[in-house]
């Protein structure tokens, strides 16, 4: 039996020999577009669900939770349906969604819970125009499990804020636009985001990370490979955070496999040279990296693609492109689509020209 099919029995017979994990529920919404939730449930049974608490509103980072509810002590069985509904406060509308879980696949996913990476928390993302991003969460790894659409609905205001019920819907929204500057302003100067823009950041692609140790010749102007006296630098690993709001900390290889994964927005990359250790910092830009990944894949996300990392750290040269079979030479990717620092021995030993990032933003 090799290797791969013998994993898959191993998971499988964990998910046999349990039906009780341990769960957790949080949610959340763009920082520039936040939401309000009616309810969130994650149904279990008709009898059972685990209730994803309320925030005021909902704001923050893609794919990062700004309220959590933990309960280590209660075990529950894998939840089938999400049913929730939810406001979108630059709109002005409320959205429901009534879906069913993919059950095996979440199954699946927790059943790989190590004591190093532990699969505990399910998080909804709430955007605008009704998409709603489902992930499996751990502290090294959030799984992108399903992207889908609610539909507009009406709410009674009375039955959600019986409270305040001769407020308005506007009242409401602009009571939490008002009540944050970046909102209000990004709303006035900006207005209304595209209807794609989400869809965009969700989209998925088949690529592996290709890091590429080279010595830069700026006479020749050419990449040109270690000779065979030269020692090497030794790759460690790489970590990624992506606009799809997932994120790959385990350092176990699987980057340098071809996967689907949505749009690069951080990457971490180390390794070292003899006894000098390096890390380089990638951060790009939104629109820029979306516009490169669309043209270059055009209607065919699935084309596997090699992201080269062209790394030559001594003569301070870094370069990015993507490659795919059929193409006499890689696409580079434009320097001011993202900004770069690299530490030595965690001294700054390189910063790109249009590096503006907040000092200590490398830490994530």
């Amino acid at each position: 039996m090799n290797r791969g099919v013998a994993s898959y029995h191993h998971i499988m017979r964990k998910i046999m020999e349990s039906n009780q994990w341990t769960f957790a529920a949080f949610a959340n919404a763009p920082q520039l577009y936040p939401a309000d939730s009616v309810y969130i449930l994650l149904k279990i049974n008709e009898d059972d669900a685990i209730e994803v608490p309320k925030a005021y509103p909902f704001s923050g980072e893609w794919g990062r939770c700004n309220m959590e509810y933990i309960s280590l002590e209660d075990n529950y069985s894998i939840p089938k349906v999400l049913d929730m509904i939810y406001l979108s406060i630059i709109e002005h509308v409320y959205y429901g969604l009534e879906i069913d879980l993919p059950v095996v696949e979440l199954s699946k996913i927790w059943a790989t819970s190590t004591a190093e990476n532990k699969f505990t928390n399910i998080l909804i993302g709430m955007a605008p125009y009704g998409g709603v991003a489902i992930w499996a969460h751990s502290s090294k790894k959030q799984i992108l499990i399903n992207w889908v659409k609610g539909e507009i609905i009406s709410v009674d205001l009375e039955d959600y804020l019986p409270m305040s019920s001769d407020l308005s819907i506007a009242d409401l929204c602009n009571h939490y636009i008002n009540n944050d500057n970046l909102v209000a302003s990004n709303l006035k100067e900006n207005g209304l985001p595209a209807k794609d823009l989400f869809d965009n950041y969700m989209k998925q692609f088949s690529y592996r990370y290709f890091p590429i140790f080279e010595n830069w010749d700026e006479t020749e102007v050419e990449w040109q490979k270690y000779k065979e006296d030269e020692l090497s630098p030794e790759f460690e690993y790489i970590e990624e955070a992506l606009f799809d709001g997932t994120f790959d900390k385990l350092h176990d290889g699987g980057l340098l496999k071809y996967h689907n994964a949505g749009k690069p927005k951080k990457l971490a990359i180390k390794w070292h040279i003899k006894k000098a250790e390096y890390a380089a910092y990638f951060w790009f830009e939104d629109e820029q990296i979306c516009f490169i990944f669309e043209r270059f894949y055009g209607a065919h996300p699935e084309t596997k693609t090699d992201f080269i990392i062209r790394i030559d750290a001594e003569n301070r040269k870094y370069e990015l492109a993507l490659f795919r079979q059929g193409l006499q030479e890689p696409q580079i990717i434009p320097e001011d689509a993202y900004q770069l620092i690299v530490f030595k021995n965690k001294f700054e030993d390189y910063r790109s020209e249009n590096y503006n990032q907040e000092r200590g933003a490398w830490i994530w």
